[in-house]
């Protein structure tokens, strides 16, 4: 019995260090990246819009045939303007995600901007 109970504090404290030491915070759960959203989220021409584990602004917008590259970096100064960790934008045609041109799971790629 005091085996067990000795291997049951030892996991609870591997436990708590994992927790507390080894995890970082998701860019989508960072404050600053959360602001940023909603404010990207209020733009009219965006239908969707996520960041994501590799901290990448994902937006889906109507396809005009227009290059996207100016609109990205519009948005990397609503990230900046919100100090967001997020410095990558990659705009896509909505409802895109299944076509065979896709650039990625989140659609054809219409334009993308690195924040500096």
């Amino acid at each position: 019995m005091k085996l067990k109970n000795l291997f049951l504090t030892l996991a609870s404290i591997q436990l708590l260090f994992t927790v507390s030491c080894g995890e970082s915070v998701k860019p989508s759960d960072d404050p600053n990246n959360k602001t940023a959203l909603t404010e990207i989220q209020k733009e009219p021409k965006i239908k969707e819009a996520i960041i994501t584990d590799a901290n990448v602004l994902y937006v889906s917008v109507e396809d005009d045939g227009t290059k996207r590259d100016g609109y990205a970096e519009y948005l990397c100064e609503i990230l900046k303007e919100h100090k967001a960790t997020t410095n990558w934008v990659k705009v896509v045609k909505v409802n895109s995600s299944k076509d065979p041109n896709s650039d990625n799971a989140y659609g054809v790629l219409l334009g993308e901007a690195h924040c500096e």
